[in-house]
Protein backbone atom coordinates (compact mmCIF):
# COMPACT_ATOMS: atom_id res chain seq x y z
CA UNK A 1 0.00 0.00 0.00
CA UNK A 2 2.84 2.31 0.92
CA UNK A 3 4.53 1.61 -2.43
CA UNK A 4 1.27 2.38 -4.25
CA UNK A 5 1.01 5.74 -2.51
CA UNK A 6 4.62 6.58 -3.32
CA UNK A 7 4.16 5.71 -6.96
CA UNK A 8 0.99 7.82 -7.20
CA UNK A 9 2.83 10.80 -5.71
CA UNK A 10 5.71 10.29 -8.13
CA UNK A 11 3.32 10.17 -11.09
CA UNK A 12 1.59 13.38 -9.98
CA UNK A 13 4.93 15.17 -9.56
CA UNK A 14 6.04 14.04 -13.01
CA UNK A 15 2.88 15.41 -14.61
CA UNK A 16 3.29 18.70 -12.70
CA UNK A 17 6.87 18.98 -13.92
CA UNK A 18 5.74 18.48 -17.50
CA UNK A 19 3.09 21.19 -17.09
CA UNK A 20 5.73 23.65 -15.91
CA UNK A 21 8.14 22.64 -18.67
CA UNK A 22 5.72 23.30 -21.56
CA UNK A 23 5.84 26.99 -22.59
CA UNK A 24 2.64 29.01 -22.80
CA UNK A 25 1.69 30.57 -26.13
CA UNK A 26 2.46 34.20 -26.83
CA UNK A 27 -0.34 36.42 -25.53
CA UNK A 28 -1.48 39.79 -26.76
CA UNK A 29 -0.57 43.02 -25.05
CA UNK A 30 -3.22 45.37 -23.67
CA UNK A 31 -3.71 47.15 -27.00
CA UNK A 32 -6.36 45.57 -29.19
CA UNK A 33 -7.23 46.88 -32.64
CA UNK A 34 -10.90 46.50 -33.51
CA UNK A 35 -11.35 45.59 -37.18
CA UNK A 36 -14.55 45.43 -39.20
CA UNK A 37 -13.95 43.00 -42.07
CA UNK A 38 -16.48 43.97 -44.73
CA UNK A 39 -17.19 41.47 -47.51
CA UNK A 40 -20.33 42.94 -49.10
CA UNK A 41 -20.24 42.57 -52.88
CA UNK A 42 -22.38 42.17 -55.96
CA UNK A 43 -20.06 39.53 -57.41
CA UNK A 44 -18.55 37.06 -54.92
CA UNK A 45 -14.84 36.38 -55.26
CA UNK A 46 -13.67 32.73 -55.15
CA UNK A 47 -10.96 33.42 -52.55
CA UNK A 48 -13.12 35.32 -50.05
CA UNK A 49 -14.25 32.54 -47.71
CA UNK A 50 -10.75 31.14 -47.18
CA UNK A 51 -9.34 34.66 -46.87
CA UNK A 52 -11.81 35.41 -44.05
CA UNK A 53 -10.60 32.36 -42.12
CA UNK A 54 -6.95 33.37 -42.41
CA UNK A 55 -7.60 37.00 -41.47
CA UNK A 56 -9.67 36.02 -38.43
CA UNK A 57 -7.02 33.50 -37.45
CA UNK A 58 -4.13 35.95 -37.60
CA UNK A 59 -6.25 38.49 -35.73
CA UNK A 60 -6.67 36.11 -32.81
CA UNK A 61 -2.96 35.52 -32.70
CA UNK A 62 -1.69 39.03 -33.27
CA UNK A 63 -3.85 41.31 -31.21
CA UNK A 64 -6.68 42.54 -33.39
CA UNK A 65 -10.32 41.70 -32.92
CA UNK A 66 -12.07 40.92 -36.21
CA UNK A 67 -15.80 41.27 -36.79
CA UNK A 68 -16.77 39.90 -40.20
CA UNK A 69 -19.91 40.98 -42.02
CA UNK A 70 -21.32 41.23 -45.50
CA UNK A 71 -24.15 43.44 -44.26
CA UNK A 72 -24.12 47.10 -45.29
CA UNK A 73 -26.29 47.81 -42.22
CA UNK A 74 -23.09 47.87 -40.16
CA UNK A 75 -22.26 51.22 -41.78
CA UNK A 76 -23.93 53.56 -39.31
CA UNK A 77 -22.32 56.28 -37.22
CA UNK A 78 -22.71 54.50 -33.84
CA UNK A 79 -21.61 51.09 -35.14
CA UNK A 80 -18.57 52.32 -37.03
CA UNK A 81 -17.50 54.21 -33.91
CA UNK A 82 -16.70 50.81 -32.39
CA UNK A 83 -13.93 50.08 -34.90
CA UNK A 84 -10.40 51.37 -35.43
CA UNK A 85 -10.03 49.89 -38.91
CA UNK A 86 -12.48 48.88 -41.64
CA UNK A 87 -11.03 46.32 -44.03
CA UNK A 88 -12.74 45.87 -47.39
CA UNK A 89 -12.12 42.40 -48.83
CA UNK A 90 -12.75 41.54 -52.50
CA UNK A 91 -15.72 43.90 -52.76
CA UNK A 92 -17.17 44.70 -56.17
CA UNK A 93 -20.07 46.86 -57.29
CA UNK A 94 -22.40 49.07 -55.25
CA UNK A 95 -23.37 47.82 -51.80
CA UNK A 96 -23.83 50.99 -49.70
CA UNK A 97 -26.61 53.56 -49.93
CA UNK A 98 -26.05 57.32 -49.55
CA UNK A 99 -26.61 57.30 -45.78
CA UNK A 100 -24.20 54.42 -45.24
CA UNK A 101 -21.58 56.10 -47.39
CA UNK A 102 -21.99 59.29 -45.38
CA UNK A 103 -21.49 57.39 -42.11
CA UNK A 104 -18.28 55.87 -43.45
CA UNK A 105 -16.99 59.25 -44.62
CA UNK A 106 -17.63 60.78 -41.18
CA UNK A 107 -15.90 57.86 -39.47
CA UNK A 108 -12.90 58.07 -41.78
CA UNK A 109 -12.51 61.84 -41.40
CA UNK A 110 -12.54 61.40 -37.62
CA UNK A 111 -9.35 59.33 -37.83
CA UNK A 112 -10.54 55.95 -39.10
CA UNK A 113 -8.24 53.55 -40.91
CA UNK A 114 -9.19 51.92 -44.22
CA UNK A 115 -7.52 48.73 -45.49
CA UNK A 116 -8.43 47.56 -48.99
CA UNK A 117 -7.61 44.13 -50.38
CA UNK A 118 -7.40 43.26 -54.09
CA UNK A 119 -10.84 43.59 -55.74
CA UNK A 120 -11.91 46.16 -53.13
CA UNK A 121 -10.57 48.71 -55.62
CA UNK A 122 -13.60 47.88 -57.79
CA UNK A 123 -16.07 48.70 -55.00
CA UNK A 124 -18.57 51.56 -55.21
CA UNK A 125 -17.52 52.75 -58.70
CA UNK A 126 -19.75 55.86 -58.63
CA UNK A 127 -18.70 57.03 -55.15
CA UNK A 128 -16.38 60.00 -55.68
CA UNK A 129 -15.13 60.15 -52.08
CA UNK A 130 -14.15 56.48 -52.06
CA UNK A 131 -12.38 56.99 -55.38
CA UNK A 132 -10.33 59.83 -53.92
CA UNK A 133 -9.68 57.99 -50.66
CA UNK A 134 -8.36 54.96 -52.53
CA UNK A 135 -6.11 56.94 -54.86
CA UNK A 136 -6.40 54.80 -58.01
CA UNK A 137 -8.77 52.33 -59.66
CA UNK A 138 -8.10 49.29 -61.85
CA UNK A 139 -8.83 49.92 -65.51
CA UNK A 140 -11.87 47.91 -66.53
CA UNK A 141 -10.82 44.77 -68.35
CA UNK A 142 -7.12 45.68 -68.25
CA UNK A 143 -5.30 43.23 -66.04
CA UNK A 144 -2.75 40.48 -66.44
CA UNK A 145 -3.98 37.03 -65.59
CA UNK A 146 -2.20 35.17 -62.78
CA UNK A 147 1.51 34.78 -63.38
CA UNK A 148 4.65 34.76 -61.25
CA UNK A 149 6.52 38.02 -60.76
CA UNK A 150 9.13 39.42 -58.40
CA UNK A 151 7.76 42.17 -56.16
CA UNK A 152 10.07 44.93 -54.95
CA UNK A 153 9.08 45.98 -51.44
CA UNK A 154 9.67 49.27 -49.64
CA UNK A 155 11.10 47.83 -46.42
CA UNK A 156 11.62 51.31 -44.96
CA UNK A 157 7.91 51.70 -44.27
CA UNK A 158 6.45 50.55 -40.97
CA UNK A 159 3.85 48.25 -42.52
CA UNK A 160 6.30 46.40 -44.78
CA UNK A 161 9.55 46.52 -42.82
CA UNK A 162 9.41 42.80 -42.00
CA UNK A 163 8.99 41.82 -45.65
CA UNK A 164 11.75 40.64 -48.00
CA UNK A 165 13.05 43.49 -50.17
CA UNK A 166 12.76 41.25 -53.23
CA UNK A 167 9.68 39.05 -52.87
CA UNK A 168 10.23 36.44 -55.55
CA UNK A 169 7.92 34.11 -57.48
CA UNK A 170 4.67 35.71 -56.37
CA UNK A 171 1.73 34.66 -58.50
CA UNK A 172 -1.28 36.97 -58.61
CA UNK A 173 -3.67 38.81 -60.88
CA UNK A 174 -1.94 42.06 -61.82
CA UNK A 175 -4.11 45.16 -62.11
CA UNK A 176 -3.39 48.11 -64.38
CA UNK A 177 -4.54 51.30 -62.68
CA UNK A 178 -6.18 54.36 -64.19
CA UNK A 179 -3.61 56.69 -62.64
CA UNK A 180 -0.38 56.62 -60.67
CA UNK A 181 -1.28 56.68 -56.94
CA UNK A 182 2.15 58.17 -56.20
CA UNK A 183 0.91 61.46 -57.68
CA UNK A 184 -1.59 61.85 -54.84
CA UNK A 185 -0.51 63.98 -51.89
CA UNK A 186 0.55 61.98 -48.86
CA UNK A 187 0.94 58.68 -50.73
CA UNK A 188 3.82 56.27 -50.24
CA UNK A 189 4.32 53.33 -52.60
CA UNK A 190 4.93 50.11 -50.67
CA UNK A 191 5.43 47.50 -53.40
CA UNK A 192 5.88 47.41 -57.18
CA UNK A 193 6.37 44.98 -60.05
CA UNK A 194 8.12 45.51 -63.36
CA UNK A 195 5.96 46.80 -66.20
CA UNK A 196 5.78 44.89 -69.46
CA UNK A 197 7.91 47.44 -71.31
CA UNK A 198 10.45 50.08 -70.35
CA UNK A 199 11.82 50.85 -66.91
CA UNK A 200 8.54 51.87 -65.32
CA UNK A 201 7.19 49.92 -62.38
CA UNK A 202 3.57 49.23 -61.52
CA UNK A 203 2.40 49.72 -57.92
CA UNK A 204 0.74 46.79 -56.16
CA UNK A 205 0.52 48.30 -52.66
CA UNK A 206 0.46 51.83 -51.26
CA UNK A 207 -0.71 53.89 -48.31
CA UNK A 208 -1.69 57.50 -47.74
CA UNK A 209 -2.87 60.00 -45.18
CA UNK A 210 -6.03 61.60 -46.51
CA UNK A 211 -8.71 63.90 -45.11
CA UNK A 212 -8.07 62.99 -41.47
CA UNK A 213 -7.94 59.22 -42.02
CA UNK A 214 -5.48 56.61 -43.26
CA UNK A 215 -5.69 54.42 -46.35
CA UNK A 216 -3.67 51.25 -46.89
CA UNK A 217 -4.30 49.20 -50.03
CA UNK A 218 -2.82 46.15 -51.73
CA UNK A 219 -3.79 44.83 -55.14
CA UNK A 220 -2.42 41.43 -54.11
CA UNK A 221 -4.68 38.67 -52.85
CA UNK A 222 -6.43 37.16 -55.86
CA UNK A 223 -5.60 33.59 -54.89
CA UNK A 224 -6.20 31.62 -51.70
CA UNK A 225 -2.47 30.82 -51.66
CA UNK A 226 -1.74 34.48 -50.93
CA UNK A 227 -3.48 34.20 -47.57
CA UNK A 228 -1.60 30.98 -46.83
CA UNK A 229 1.68 32.85 -47.38
CA UNK A 230 3.34 34.04 -44.17
CA UNK A 231 4.88 37.09 -45.84
CA UNK A 232 1.56 38.17 -47.30
CA UNK A 233 -0.21 37.90 -43.94
CA UNK A 234 2.69 39.74 -42.29
CA UNK A 235 2.21 42.58 -44.78
CA UNK A 236 -1.55 42.63 -44.18
CA UNK A 237 -1.03 42.77 -40.42
CA UNK A 238 1.39 45.63 -40.90
CA UNK A 239 -1.26 47.43 -42.92
CA UNK A 240 -3.81 47.00 -40.14
CA UNK A 241 -1.46 48.37 -37.47
CA UNK A 242 -0.47 51.32 -39.63
CA UNK A 243 -4.08 52.14 -40.56
CA UNK A 244 -4.97 52.02 -36.87
CA UNK A 245 -2.33 54.66 -36.18
CA UNK A 246 -0.04 52.38 -34.16
CA UNK A 247 3.72 52.67 -34.36
CA UNK A 248 4.30 48.95 -33.88
CA UNK A 249 2.51 45.69 -33.33
CA UNK A 250 1.32 45.32 -29.72
CA UNK A 251 2.39 41.67 -29.82
CA UNK A 252 5.76 40.00 -30.17
CA UNK A 253 5.95 38.73 -33.72
CA UNK A 254 4.93 35.12 -34.12
CA UNK A 255 5.34 33.32 -37.42
CA UNK A 256 2.29 31.12 -36.89
CA UNK A 257 -1.23 32.51 -36.79
CA UNK A 258 -3.11 29.70 -35.08
CA UNK A 259 -6.53 30.01 -33.45
CA UNK A 260 -6.55 30.61 -29.71
CA UNK A 261 -8.47 27.45 -28.74
CA UNK A 262 -6.41 24.47 -30.00
CA UNK A 263 -3.47 25.11 -27.66
CA UNK A 264 -5.25 24.77 -24.29
CA UNK A 265 -7.53 22.02 -25.60
CA UNK A 266 -4.73 19.85 -26.95
CA UNK A 267 -2.63 20.64 -23.88
CA UNK A 268 -5.36 19.39 -21.52
CA UNK A 269 -5.86 16.25 -23.60
CA UNK A 270 -2.14 15.61 -23.45
CA UNK A 271 -2.04 16.06 -19.66
CA UNK A 272 -5.00 13.73 -19.23
CA UNK A 273 -3.30 11.09 -21.37
CA UNK A 274 -0.12 11.30 -19.29
CA UNK A 275 -2.06 11.09 -16.02
CA UNK A 276 -4.14 8.11 -17.18
CA UNK A 277 -1.08 6.36 -18.52
CA UNK A 278 0.73 6.84 -15.21
CA UNK A 279 -2.20 5.49 -13.22
CA UNK A 280 -2.47 2.41 -15.44
CA UNK A 281 1.24 1.77 -15.01
CA UNK A 282 0.89 1.94 -11.22
CA UNK A 283 -2.06 -0.47 -11.29
CA UNK A 284 -0.09 -2.97 -13.37
CA UNK A 285 2.85 -2.81 -10.99
CA UNK A 286 0.51 -3.42 -8.05
CA UNK A 287 -0.93 -6.49 -9.74
CA UNK A 288 2.53 -7.87 -10.44
CA UNK A 289 3.58 -7.34 -6.83
CA UNK A 290 0.39 -8.99 -5.60
CA UNK A 291 0.94 -11.96 -7.90
CA UNK A 292 4.56 -12.29 -6.81
CA UNK A 293 3.55 -12.15 -3.14
CA UNK A 294 0.88 -14.81 -3.61
CA UNK A 295 3.41 -17.08 -5.29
Amino acid sequence: MRNTWRRAVATTMAVAALIVAVPAPVTAAATTVRVLLYTGTQWPHPATEEAISFIEMTGRRHGFEVTTTGAASEFTVPRLAGYDVVMWLHNQGDTLNAEQRGAFEDWYRAGGGFVGVHAAAYAEPDWAYFDELLGARPRAGERDEPSAKTITVNVEHQSTRDMPAEWTEQEDQWYRFDRDPAENTGTEILATVAAETGDARRPVAWCRDFDGGRTWYTALGHRVKSFEDGDYMRMLRGGVWWAAGLDAEPLVQDRDAAPAWPYPLSFLVWIAAVAVGGSLAVMRLNRREASAGAA
